[in-house]
């Protein structure tokens, strides 16, 4: 028993090995960088990258036609201050949870791109601080059909497993994308096929869009959740640009944390791309992207305590504020209604008028409209209120 725990905790060690390994695959995808993908100081990046198209800094892109072959070289580098032996290897693409990019396992058998290509070697050991090219041919099959194919490939940390060991020794691996187009009748459509918003932990919600390929090429999407406030104004934005792979249901789990007033939401899905069958991975169209927009989900949200305080706060301040304008507004009704006309005698101002019909002098002044310094003349006549 207490064997098989061990075993067991190793296969969990490998598949988050495997995980990370996934998680540089996407990296290779989404960035452009002229320098190695690497992880744990060891990596590779394309050795001949085209001026003309930057994801090639970071991406093997070709089209090719059936038949051809390709040439191409990737750059293996140690930048860790230890010794390492890597094993170089080609493999087909798979998408990983949610659709994304991602490469297969070398175990499984390779049909696709992963079986297009050839390397010159399949280990390279490279002392700290060094690189070496390893050159491999891509040989396109004569009945490969068109539009993209896709497959990695990988560089794996190759570890010896000591003599008292068992099970599978922990290994750390990177994966570079290889796309390759081949001409014909391209066709770049996606569909939106699903949406929903879910309450999530702590309050939280969670926002799952899904968009389907139904194309046969991959698409750089541009897709945003955009969740605004019930007047309007938007609230937050999640999303950015996302390869979606020819034929693959790309869905995503972004976090909206819980609002701090609380009320009334409204989240949207987008997704803009370029339609043109002249756009590809890295290249442009040139022409107005196509924008889906799914329908809009309201969802409540309650307010934190610290928002549900200020609120009743305001609520009892607005409520006071309505009271005092509607004592105000009844009062000057009745002013309107019972107050009647007097005519200013001789040696009367508006103090001694206050004293005798026992009423602010303020009140006087501003029922009549007086001025500073409340002047009045014998035979004016104001309204005052009725003798009692």
């Amino acid at each position: 028993m207490k064997y098989l725990r061990i075993k067991k905790l190793k296969v969990r060690f490998v598949g988050i090995s495997v995980m990370l390994m996934f998680s540089f695959a996407l990296f290779s995808v989404f960035a452009p960088l002229a320098r190695a993908i690497e992880y744990g100081g060891f990596g590779g990046r394309p050795a001949y990258p085209r001026a003309d198209n930057p994801r090639t800094e970071s991406i093997f892109v070709h089209t090719l036609e059936p038949g051809d072959v390709q040439e191409e070289g990737v750059r293996m580098v140690n930048n860790s201050a230890e010794r390492k032996t890597m094993l170089v290897y080609a493999v087909d693409s798979t998408p990983s949870t949610g659709g994304a990019f991602a490469c297969a396992q070398k175990s499984e058998i390779s049909d696709d791109v992963g079986a297009w290509i050839t390397l010159e070697k399949e280990e390279v050991t490279l002392e700290p601080g060094t690189n070496e090219l390893v050159p491999f041919t891509i040989r396109v099959p004569q009945n490969a059909s068109v539009g993209e194919h896709n497959g990695c490939i990988v560089m794996q940390e190759k570890k010896e497993k000591a003599q008292d060991q068992s099970g599978v020794s922990l290994s750390f691996r990177t994966g570079l994308r290889v796309a390759i187009t081949i001409p014909g009748e391209l066709t770049r459509k996606l569909e939106l096929v699903g949406f929903t918003v879910t309450k999530g932990k702590d309050g939280g919600f969670l926002l799952h869009p899904q968009v389907k390929n139904l194309g046969n090429v991959s698409i750089d999407a541009d897709a945003q959740v955009i969740t605004r406030y019930f007047f309007g104004l938007t609230h937050t934005t999640h999303g950015g640009q996302y390869p979606i792979l020819r034929g693959d249901t790309s869905d995503w789990n972004f976090e909206l944390k819980k609002p701090f007033w609380g009320g009334w939401y409204r989240s949207s899905f987008v997704v803009e791309y370029d339609t043109n069958p002249e756009a590809g991975v890295g290249v442009k169209g040139g022409k107005e992207l196509t924008r889906l927009e799914g329908s809009s989900i309201w969802f409540w949200s309650s307010p934190t305590p610290a928002a549900l305080a200020i609120e009743i706060i305001i609520l009892l301040a607005l409520a006071f504020g309505g009271f005092l304008f509607w004592l105000s507004q009844k009062r000057k009704r009745w002013i309107k209604e019972n107050w009647v006309s007097y005519e200013i005698k001789s040696g009367e101002d508006i103090k001694s008028l206050a004293e005798r019909f026992d009423v602010s002098w303020k009140l006087i002044a501003k029922t009549n409209k007086l001025q500073p310094p409340y002047a009045l003349k014998t035979g004016e006549k104001i309204k005052v209120p009725p003798t009692k």
